[in-house]
């Protein structure tokens, strides 16, 4: 293996066995930074007793809407349409089987049609169109981190410029007033950061833009396009850094520690509940 932008599988490259040693993701960032023991727990290949996690239903309709969005052209080699209410009848949860024994993704015609008209309101929107026209879904990028180990991101949509790297979200609310907060909770600054710098690593270039395409999975099915402002991106940074050199010290020493594995902390309330408790104290006294 050598740093650079692949082509393969999305089991093949969760399954993390490209890279010479375990590599360390963005979504394993979150992990690292408050628990490493769960960073191990959940990861195909550091953990020899992992068991994917069994579908919910969320999982599945989020997979099919990749394909739809992002490789429409694959959506019949990859995806079967069961004609059924749910999956609790017994020819329903044959028919997801057999998909599955064939590599493919089941799916209830509800949710087909809804996956359908999702994507319809996505490219009806002139910007998204065109930011996703030129480029390529779901390319695997692999390179080293200063302290040896290897990383990895998976972006989206790459368009063939390389000027910017887009991430598609479904979201139970697109309102781009809401998408700080949001941001923070997720852990995207992370996200951002870290898949901006695995680009600039590879190809010496740092796209001038990373673009959240957040779209509500209910109709009227309402996209916002969000990007974070350097002063966030640059927290990412600073936090993925801490957690790649943590990785790198859990690889050497075989040790994943977890909440109890750390010094005791004392710890406050939030900002918020101090104005509120201060709040309620107001309107106390005037009774």
């Amino acid at each position: 293996m050598i740093p650079g932008i692949y082509s393969i599988p999305a089991d093949v490259y969760h399954a993390d066995k490209l890279c010479p040693t375990p590599s360390l993701s963005a979504g394993m960032i979150n992990d690292m930074l408050t628990a490493p023991a769960r960073c191990y727990f959940n990861s195909r290949r550091l953990n020899p007793d992992y068991n994917e996690p069994e579908d919910d239903g969320k999982f599945t309709i989020g997979s099919v809407s990749h394909i739809m969005f992002l490789e429409p052209e694959q959506a019949e080699a990859s995806v079967v349409v069961v004609d059924a209410d749910d999956w609790r009848t017994k020819a329903a949860k044959e028919a997801r089987k057999d998909a599955s024994d064939s590599g493919k993704t089941a799916i209830l015609r509800r949710q087909w049609e809804q996956v359908l008209a999702a994507r319809a309101s996505f490219m009806s929107d002139p910007f998204i169109a065109r930011a996703f026209t030129n480029g390529k879904p779901e390319m695997s990028m692999f390179w080293q981190h200063h302290t040896g180990i290897w990383c990895r991101a998976r972006p989206d949509w790459i368009p063939d410029n390389g000027g910017y790297l887009c991430d598609y979200k479904a979201t139970a609310n697109a309102d781009p007033e809401n998408f700080g907060r949001h941001a923070y909770n997720l852990g995207y600054h992370r996200r951002a950061a870290w898949y901006l710098d695995g680009y600039k690593a590879i190809t010496g270039t740092e796209p001038a833009h990373y673009w959240f395409v957040n779209q509500e999975p209910k109709a009227p099915f309402l996209t916002s396009v969000t990007e974070l402002d350097l002063q966030a991106i640059e927290a990412g940074r600073m936090e993925n850094e801490r957690a790649a050199v943590r990785f790198a010290k859990c690889l050497d020493a075989g040790h994943w520690p977890g909440y109890s594995d750390m010094t005791a902390r004392r710890v406050g309330l939030p900002t918020y509940a101090y104005m509120q408790i201060d709040g309620r104290m107001a309107m106390a006294e005037q009774y």
